[in-house]
């Protein structure tokens, strides 16, 4: 094998790796969030769990707006 099959694979490799995290992590937080409900279903917990895992979540500068030139984004 050559160097660049080899760096293609690994890419490839990591990019299958993450969007198994990302589902994981997805199904962990809905079950979370439904288990939540079941136990006190009038609270409100599943809303609140949801904006916290949106909160933990990276996003862009100003909360995910749009991004412009020069590392600057649309808010500002």
């Amino acid at each position: 094998m050559n160097t660049a099959t080899v760096v293609i694979a690994l890419i490839v490799f990591a990019i299958v790796a993450l969007t198994v995290v990302v589902a994981l992590r997805e199904r962990r937080a809905r079950a979370l969030a439904a288990r939540l409900d079941t136990a006190d279903a009038g609270s409100g917990t599943r809303d609140l769990a949801d904006a916290l895992r949106e909160q933990s979540a990276s996003r862009g500068e100003a909360g995910g707006s749009s991004w412009s030139a020069a590392g600057k984004n649309s808010a500002g």
